[in-house]
């Protein structure tokens, strides 16, 4: 049984919504349960630092830049064998510390989460219609709303430095590739992801995207061809207003577009950097999707 916790969160200019976010962490987890309560700053330009200090957080400057560097620097400081990550545009679900935790009784269990929901109406739509039309999902792992077995991240070196934006997806496929370790997600315990500004939750997704391609250790995939590129370009729109009207979401109109737009742009990127690094690094750290 999980007794004790240190908290963990790296943070950057996170003012506007810290604050809800702290709140519903001592709301959720009870201060008995807690050790430390552990921030590690991103060179913030805002409030971040003073008000992590009200809610009586001990902060760390991230000695890099980036997710891996500062969750790295926070895991420097953990000294309980469990650990919970919490990012700083997440509201943990109100019964997330009554249901994550218990996942850690098995002792196979290296990570537990659960999963979180855009709470921008068309972030949401956007995620749906992928779903319906291909089946699929996208990945709901994160280390976001995590609990970890700390001696199994302390014994993979730390979080993987492999890509400045997949350090979720490495993480998980490190412990699951090579650890006797699970990482289990429950899809019943839904927090909310806050974004609240479509265009810009759209070019951060662009630039995250763009960062990550032109990281020669990730996962690379096959340069788009010219009759792709050119059906992307001229069936997005029709597509935008197909799902415009049937949801009655005039927003997607330039929304769907300009996703597509920068989806594309990323995997011409993908493509141009793998031909490059194929040479270097004929095999990939981890399979392909």
């Amino acid at each position: 049984m999980v007794d004790k916790v240190d908290l963990v969160m790296w943070a950057k200019n996170g003012e506007a919504l810290l604050p809800e976010v702290l709140k519903r962490v001592d709301e959720v987890i009870p201060n008995e349960n807690v050790c430390h309560k552990i921030l590690v700053d991103d060179h913030s330009v805002d409030r971040t630092v003073e008000i992590a200090k009200a809610f009586n957080w001990n902060i760390y400057a991230n000695p890099g830049r980036g997710v891996s560097s500062g969750a790295n620097e926070a895991l420097r400081h953990v000294d309980c064998d469990f650990f919970v990550s919490v990012e700083q545009d997440i509201i943990l679900s109100k019964k997330w510390w009554d249901k994550i935790p218990k996942h850690m009784e098995n002792p196979s269990v290296g990570c537990a989460q659960g999963v979180r929901i855009l709470t921008h109406p068309v972030l949401r739509l956007l995620t749906d219609w992928q779903y319906e039309t291909t089946g699929r999902r996208p990945p709901m792992f994160s280390i976001d709303n995590n609990i970890f077995r700390t001696k199994v991240i302390k014994s993979m070196g730390g979080f993987p430095k492999i890509c400045p934006i997949c350090t979720d997806i490495a993480t998980m496929k490190t412990m699951m590739l090579e650890t006797p370790y699970k990482w289990i997600i429950d899809d019943h315990v839904v927090s909310l992801h806050v974004k609240d500004d479509l265009r810009a939750s759209l070019e951060h997704t662009y630039k995250m995207g763009h960062l990550c391609a032109q990281t020669p250790y990730c996962i690379h995939e096959e340069n788009p061809k010219l009759a792709v590129i050119l059906r992307i370009l001229l069936t997005s729109p029709v597509r935008a207003l197909q799902i415009a009207i049937k949801r009655k979401c005039p927003t997607m109109i330039w929304a769907y577009p300009l996703l597509r737009l920068y989806q594309l742009n990323v995997h011409l990127i993908w493509g141009r950097v793998d031909s490059q690094v194929k040479s270097k690094h004929p095999k990939s750290v981890f399979p392909s999707k």
